[in-house]
């Protein structure tokens, strides 16, 4: 979601004040301690220079159970905590480079505890009771689509390295983002150029640049330049769409070369905290960090992958092996999740604040709406009572859709822009 709220219920209980739990919730970083039998509550932020603030509020009493609640706003770039007595903070996030990102920011499908027993302390407790996600709700409300799960491929790499693992990505109906890569595309036949064209014309395939040199050694103004001319090399050369993202060597870019690329170029950073670095351990998918990712995608966890080669056994480095990457396919499809590119996934979730509906009827039976979206499909929560004869019509495809029953009875279905949509219910 852009804009949402994370209301917490735990308790810590130590026997020393230097242990602590650092709570990071998107884009957060956030310190909770026992002193003086007082539950406090840190919020860091890193500033302009690289210096590293903080806000600091009061939860609760040790000896009692804390409620506080954490908003999430990915257009202020503000993270605000408040406790049940009304006292609040707001800080920005924790990064400086996601405080500029120039583009709506939505939050990650997770939250992590980290706990530290520290000083000559001898245990530690925490307890947490309840986790609840919400978000201000209307008739229509677009959600964030938690059964997407984004990936790409850097290069890519020669075809028989690759070949595979696409063609089993595009036989579950999956796909991914290509990060074409300026140098490599000069080296590849007519024909393989030819085949990842259609993976980009014909199969969803996402078209990104994936600039050959690293950004960050250049002087900006020629950096600038290198970026003007490799996306209009991928995008009148090689792919023939525009790129929607980008990344460069090694991933040494910066937020400045981020804002050109969105302002200029319309393509949205796959790197950064905000991307593929909110956990800096992860990087790639790949055999080094297959652990992480077993554990992450069985359990249907979504978080940004990218990796280089596919298909052999084992994989080089920095590339996954071809049994784990079928695996990591059918995990996340075992867990109802659908693999999509990284313009696909950030867009829908965009569109929890940039898509907009026009109420043409609202009965007791018949809510009737126009939908106008960023230009890519949302995901939206219709509040009615659903029962057995509800039916919803995609009016100008004259199209009857699937849709998924909530526990409150609400349903959720997907979207596209310049549709209009009938949701029928209790009528025989």
């Amino acid at each position: 979601m852009v804009k949402c709220a994370y209301q917490i219920s735990m308790d810590i209980k130590t026997d020393d004040v230097h242990s602590f739990v650092e709570l990071n919730s998107p884009g957060s970083k956030l310190v909770i301690q026992e002193i003086n039998n007082r539950v406090i509550l840190k919020s860091y932020f890193e500033s302009s220079s690289g210096d590293i603030g903080f806000e600091s509020i009061f939860l609760g009493n040790a000896a009692e159970k804390v409620d506080f609640e954490i908003v999430f706003d990915g257009c202020s770039k503000t993270n605000t905590v408040s406790t049940k007595d009304g006292k609040c903070i707001t800080t920005p996030l924790y990064t400086f480079e996601r405080q500029r990102l120039p583009y709506v920011d939505f939050s990650n499908g997770y939250l992590k505890f980290t706990s530290f027993l520290a000083g000559k302390g001898r245990y530690f407790d925490v307890n947490i009771y309840s986790i609840i996600q919400r978000a201000d709700r209307k008739v229509i409300t677009a959600v964030g689509d938690n059964e997407l799960a984004p990936f790409g491929l850097d290069g890519p790499h020669v075809r028989k390295t690759t070949e595979q693992g696409i063609r089993y990505l595009n036989t579950k109906n999956n796909r991914g983002t290509i990060w074409f890569d300026i140098e490599l595309l000069e080296q590849c036949s007519e024909s393989d150029t030819e085949y990842l064209r259609s993976l980009i014309v014909n199969d969803s395939w996402e078209a990104g640049v994936h600039y050959s040199k690293e950004l960050n050694n250049f002087p900006i103004e020629q950096t600038y330049k290198i970026m003007d001319e490799g996306y209009q090399y991928i995008y009148e050369k090689k792919s023939g769409k525009k790129p929607t993202s980008w990344c460069s060597l090694r991933n040494r870019d910066n937020i400045k070369h981020a804002i050109y690329a969105f302002e200029n170029l319309g393509m949205f950073w796959r790197n950064g905290n905000s991307g593929i670095h909110a956990e800096k351990d992860v990087g790639n998918l790949d055999d080094d960090t297959w652990k992480w990712w077993e554990q992450a995608s069985r359990s249907g966890m979504v978080y940004p992958g990218f990796t280089h080669e596919l298909d052999l056994e084992p994989a080089i480095k920095y590339s996954i092996s071809r049994s784990k990457f079928r695996d990591w396919v059918d995990n996340y499809n075992s867990n109802g999740l659908s693999i999509v590119s990284f313009y696909e996934y950030g867009q829908i979730n965009r569109n929890t604040r940039e898509a907009s509906f026009d109420i043409l009827q609202c009965t007791e039976h018949v809510i009737r709406f126009n939908v106008h979206t960023n230009g890519s499909d949302a995901l939206v929560n219709v509040n009615i009572k659903a029962g057995e004869d509800t039916r919803v019509y995609d009016n100008i495809s004259d199209q009857s859709l699937d849709y998924r029953i909530e526990q409150d009875k609400s349903i959720t279905f997907q979207v596209k822009d310049n549709h209009t949509y009938s949701v029928i219910s209790g009528q025989n």
